[in-house]
């Protein structure tokens, strides 16, 4: 499990950087084209827009698989080691409720959407509403993960107090 765990993180970092370096060319070059040629490609912006929500999508995975997102706990650690266990599971078991909520969501969205294109690049807005597809399902896999470590090792510290 722990194989599979670190080939996916890697997986998406490397993913991330790509995208990120792709979008962040086509913007870098587009400028230039407008500046020098007072011209610029003409589906770069649009792409740009798309290869963003990916990103986003992407890094909200991140966030999940390192614990990173914001959350209030000065509460939760003045409770007892037992209450804290528990609600550490109550909170993974809603998050999961709310990926899975989203999974669903983007299911339809993306069905509704597969044969609408964009005006100017012409891409399949089928593929811009899956990146909310693999977003939530790689949040769902992510979550999996991190409740089974946690009823594994039955305490609740998170990604980042282990380290």
């Amino acid at each position: 499990m722990e194989k599979i765990s670190q080939v996916i993180s890697k997986s998406l970092d490397v993913f991330s950087v790509v995208l990120l370096v792709v979008m962040s060319l086509l913007v870098i070059i587009n400028v230039a084209l407008r500046f020098i040629f007072n011209s610029s490609i003409v589906f770069s912006e649009e792409l740009s827009r798309f290869l963003f929500i990916w990103v986003v999508y992407i890094g909200a995975i991140i966030a999940v698989r390192d614990d990173s997102h914001i959350y209030v706990d000065f509460i939760r650690k003045k409770l007892p080691q037992g209450i804290q266990f528990f609600l550490k599971i109550v909170c993974e078991i809603a998050m999961l409720i709310g990926c899975t909520l989203f999974f669903l969501g983007s299911v339809d969205l993306t069905e509704v959407n597969i044969t609408d294109h964009s005006p100017v690049a012409g891409i399949s807005l089928g593929f811009v509403y899956s990146a909310g597809l693999l977003g939530s399902f790689g949040m769902i896999i992510m979550l999996l993960i991190r409740l089974y470590r946690v009823l594994r090792k039955k305490e609740v510290t998170s990604h980042k107090e282990a380290e």
